[in-house]
């Protein structure tokens, strides 16, 4: 499948803007690890996607560096307050429901890659770290952006994707690394 077919089947599975660029070009700055840490989702050590069992930043960047292609794919949605978590946390729920069935889609078509969400790993309704049993669906695991380190403005400089759209309207983003080296 051509960059440009995977970037017209995002659109049609209601990804609003999309953007394949090099792997070598995601810029990882570590210390975005620090707003996992400040646990303001509060999924810190309860998720597995989420560090600290997701990884060291170096070992998450890493396992992106394994990848070619970067597809960028952002949903925008209207919001009274866009500082409001309760909600935007829904919003993001959304968008990554989005994005995993976009994912999946992929998938299925033979483009086997690695996902990076909004937020917590929403692969489970009820993650098992929760639990205290081991993940059971290790291979869909996914982390966010922030536990990778990746730097959201940068990346939308590189793909040319807006970030800010004012305080109506809020830009989720996710990435589906792709082309495993």
């Amino acid at each position: 499948m051509t960059d440009y077919e995977v970037l017209r089947l995002a659109k049609d599975a209601g990804i609003d803007k999309a953007a394949i660029v090099d792997a070598d070009d995601l810029i990882f700055e570590y210390d975005f690890r620090k707003y996992c840490e400040m646990n303001n989702c509060g999924n810190y050590g309860k998720n597995y996607g989420c560090p600290p069992d997701c990884g060291t930043p170096e070992e998450m960047e890493a396992k992106a560096r394994k990848y070619q292609k970067a597809l960028v794919l952002q949903t925008i949605q209207p919001v009274n307050d866009i500082t409001d978590g309760q909600e935007t946390g829904p919003l993001k729920k959304k968008h990554n429901t989005v994005v995993r069935r976009f994912m999946d889609q992929l998938a299925e078509s033979g483009i086997e890659g690695l996902p990076i969400m909004a937020g917590p790993c929403s692969a489970c309704k009820t993650c098992a770290k929760t639990e205290g049993n081991p993940c059971r669906f290790p291979e869909r695991v996914a982390s966010c952006l922030s536990a990778y380190g990746i730097n959201v403005a940068k990346l939308c400089e590189t793909c040319k994707i807006p970030w800010d759209y004012g305080v109506h309207k809020v830009g989720f983003f996710a990435i589906y690394m792709m082309g495993e080296k």
